[in-house]
């Protein structure tokens, strides 16, 4: 079965087949290399992706350094979402950090099938949803937690980052610097 349609069936088992006939016609599979651009800071993001396999990074240029925003693992959608639906300008470019295995839809035929069908709909606003609760609950760890306290969260909530994600990005996305994500783990362990 197609990996896009097994998953959303995970959350939504009695989806129509109507609705299963639209996402299988409308995403297409594609194939990235380590290190290939989704979106580059700048564009306007015109497709969504669900990540089957590999992982991606988004992060931003400030003063000539990168600055690592978000991931996006197997199983998400990826895009910059405050591109997509505005289709503004993005601040952030997405790279791919393992070859990855995705399905891709373009914006318009996403809009339009979300207008052609209210499960649809309901479907989009549910991993909307999903996707700002996470948003939200990092702002709050990044504004409110110590170095300390941000990593000891990741060990919490989130292991998989430290599993995944080279120390360079993972610091980028705590907003400590390399050296202070070392002496963190150092003490940790």
């Amino acid at each position: 079965m197609n990996p896009l349609i097994q998953h959303l069936l995970t959350h939504f088992p009695h989806l129509s087949q109507e609705s299963v006939q639209l996402i299988h016609q409308h995403y297409n599979p594609i194939h990235k290399k380590k290190g290939e651009y989704l979106l580059t800071e700048g564009q306007v993001a015109r497709k969504l992706f669900f990540v089957v396999k590999g992982l991606c990074r988004y992060f931003t240029n400030k003063d000539g350094q990168e600055i690592t925003t978000w991931f996006g693992f197997e199983n998400e959608f990826v895009t910059s979402f405050t591109s997509f639906f505005p289709k503004a300008p993005s601040y952030e470019s997405i790279v791919t950090l393992t070859d990855c295995e995705l399905y891709q839809i373009d914006a318009t035929t996403y809009q339009s099938m979300r207008q052609a069908s209210i499960e649809l709909e309901r479907l989009s606003n549910f991993f909307i949803t999903q996707y700002t609760v996470q948003l939200e609950q990092r702002l709050y760890v990044i504004q409110t937690k110590t170095a300390a306290e941000k990593y000891q969260h990741i060990l919490e909530h989130q292991p998989h980052l430290i599993q995944q994600i080279p120390n360079k990005y993972l610091a980028s996305y705590l907003g400590i610097t390399r050296e202070t994500l070392s002496r963190i783990r150092s003490q940790v362990q």
